[in-house]
């Protein structure tokens, strides 16, 4: 794992080696290993490595064929082998064992986009062709590593990370739209970001710069043109299917040269990626895992369960608000921009533990998306089921529900039931983004933005959901919105940043194009059945897993905000949304904020996702806005 940076002249104006070191080295967590330059005046490419894979002549940046070629490179390509195999019976001649390698000699023989279609993997890599004098920046397909750019008249500018691009972020300005993204879901998805100058390139899209220095945009991967080709496959033929991909999938990603290890929740997710792990590893496998003092967030037990049945070592913390405090600033503006999944807090602890062991682990994400696990999947499940019950039944419920007072005990009952009480009269495209909208529907958002900021954002969605095939599911709809809009801003980049924070690398099986397009074209049924959610999953490693596991319910490495927003982090709440702050601002509107404050406070309201949301941008802006 690495970082990537770079600057092209667009103009005769040479680029400055000090300010392409400069870039490089802010991002040396993302790669500790070692550090390289290409500078031939007009371009420049830097590179900073966290050594994996061929530990000892992997150096970049890489040039080859007497510098006709040259590449820098963030990432894995898992299937790089098949692919160095392919070249070597066309010919073509290695001289190290690291995909890297396999990358740039790809592009020479297959062209770029065959190139790209090839690889499995993860990656964000830059390709300066000296004979065709150009440069091409390139994201990978899904969009599992990030890659930011941005131009002035004079030159041309990307990176890893928004951090590269400091001290002149002190001169851009928000972007109303990625604010609005953000209140609403929580992240800031591609191509915005906070800050209206900078760009993320967007999953599955690369870069071309002509020798003109002319820059094309082009999208090589659209997840709305999978062709899902319908299975006929019966039950039992699917689920082995499903094992057979797995299995075959977390291997590939085990090939490291440096100790591995996994993240370990406690889930159904974790925890087969762990046993395959350790059906295939000739000695213990090594697990990590993190706890809460708050019973109702701790999954200790349910990791130690699973560790002990595949006999791991096992590493676990159990994590105190006292551990927080001296960091969160730390954790929280590591992200660059905003970013508020409050479990971005238990990733990076865990990668911090997992980094004094290991430098890669493998985790269990994404496979919600692919096998039907998230409770949003049940919407259609629950609101047509309530839509059946009379309407002079429908009332006295709806009122016993909006009076019963939140708490631990009916937090839970309440989201859910609240959940298909307002989204009951929603069908298709506003069902899925009535439950996107996790922290401010539209309507709350509107409240809360102060006039001249509130900014539509439903069309961001809208047009993906539009271009995908309209004889699809609803499920299979949701998933494919899920992986082509979700991932890339929300647990890619969770997952990223706590493990690059801990210059660890992560991988997630679950992620792999087979894997994918097999389990988005079998039956619905095959996923959920009624409100049994990864069925498929869960039964096709039922034999790996001890009994327990496949009882537990969904909870990955929750914390508990709700509680520390009512005690330690009130204060600090109440300063940063206090009615001079806010007016001065000139973002959101007081009184509303005020109103969510109170009643959160008083427990008569759970606003965790509100306020945490608001907490997060807050902290962003002021340490943004500094002199």
């Amino acid at each position: 794992m690495c970082a990537i940076s770079g600057i092209i002249s667009k103009t005769d104006k040479t680029v400055s080696e000090e300010a392409l070191k400069a870039m490089s080295n802010r991002m040396i967590l993302r790669g500790p290993d070692e550090s390289g330059l290409y500078n031939n005046g007009k371009i420049g490419l830097a590179h900073r490595r966290l050594a994996i894979i061929d530990t000892v002549t992997g150096q970049q940046p890489m040039s080859i064929n007497n510098g006709d070629y040259v590449i820098v490179y963030n990432g894995e390509v898992y299937n790089f082998r098949e692919i160095r195999s392919l070249l070597e019976n066309n010919g073509c001649k290695f001289i190290t064992e690291s995909d890297t390698e396999v990358v740039i000699n790809a592009y020479i023989y297959y062209g770029l986009e065959k190139c790209l279609d090839l690889l499995e993997g993860m990656y964000a890599f830059a390709i300066y062709d000296k004979k065709k004098d150009k440069v091409f920046i390139v994201r990978d397909k899904l969009g599992e590593k990030p890659l930011f750019y941005y131009q002035d008249k004079d030159y041309f500018f990307f990176a890893s990370e928004l951090k590269a691009f400091k001290p002149t972020l002190r001169k851009f300005s928000i972007d109303k739209t990625a604010l609005n993204l953000f209140v609403s879901i929580a992240y800031i998805p591609a191509p915005r970001t906070i800050y209206n100058e900078i760009k993320k390139l967007e999953q599955g899209h690369y870069l071309e710069i002509d020798s003109k220095r002319h820059i094309y945009n082009h999208m090589y991967y659209d997840v709305a043109s999978i062709e899902l080709k319908d299975s006929f496959d019966d039950y039992e033929t699917a689920t082995t299917k499903i094992r057979s991909m797995v299995e075959n999938s977390v291997r590939k990603r085990m090939v490291s040269d440096v100790p591995i290890g996994a993240f370990l929740s406690g889930g159904i997710d974790s925890s087969i990626v762990c046993a395959v792990m350790s059906k295939y590893s000739d000695q213990p496998i090594n697990t990590f895992s993190i706890g809460f003092e708050q019973k109702e967030y701790d999954e200790t037990e349910r990791a130690k369960i699973l560790a002990k049945h595949i006999g791991a070592n096992h590493t676990q913390y159990t994590m105190r608000y006292d551990d927080v405090l001296n960091i969160l600033d730390d954790i929280l503006f590591y992200y660059d921009e905003p970013y508020g999944g409050s479990s971005a807090i238990a990733a990076y602890y865990v990668a911090q533990i997992a980094a004094k062991s290991v430098k890669v682990v493998l985790t269990g994400d994404c496979a919600d998306e692919l096998m039907g696990g998230y409770e949003k999947y049940l919407g259609a499940y629950y609101t047509t089921r309530y839509k059946r019950i009379p309407t002079f039944l429908r009332t006295p419920f709806e009122f016993i529900v909006k009076h019963i007072p939140e708490n631990s005990y009916t937090n839970n009952f309440l989201r859910k039931a609240n959940k298909v009480i307002r989204y009951s009269k929603d069908i298709g495209f506003d069902l899925y983004y009535d439950f996107l909208c996790v922290a401010y529907n539209d309507g709350e958002r509107s409240r809360l933005m102060k006039t001249g900021n509130f900014v539509e954002t439903k069309q961001y969605y809208k047009e993906l959901y539009d271009r995908i095939n309209p004889n699809l599911s609803f499920l299979q709809k949701q998933q494919l919105m899920d992986v082509g809009r979700v991932l890339e801003g929300q647990m890619f980049v969770k997952v990223d940043r706590a493990c690059m924070h801990c210059s660890l690398e992560n991988r997630a099986p679950f992620i792999d194009s087979t894997i994918m397009n097999y389990a988005l074209s079998i039956n619905d049924e095959y996923k959920i059945k009624g409100r049994n959610k990864k069925r498929i999953l869960k039964d096709a490693f039922r034999d790996l897993l001890p009994k327990d596991t496949l009882k537990f319910s969904k909870r990955g490495f929750r914390v508990p905000v709700d509680y520390w927003l009512r005690n330690e982090l009130k204060e600090e709440l109440l300063i940063l949304c206090s009615k001079d702050f806010l007016e001065k601002q000139g973002l959101f509107e007081y009184e509303y904020v005020k109103g969510l404050i109170d009643a959160h406070i008083s427990q008569k309201e759970n606003n965790r996702n509100k306020l945490w949301n608001l907490y997060v941008f807050q902290k962003w802006y002021v340490n943004a806005t500094k002199n």
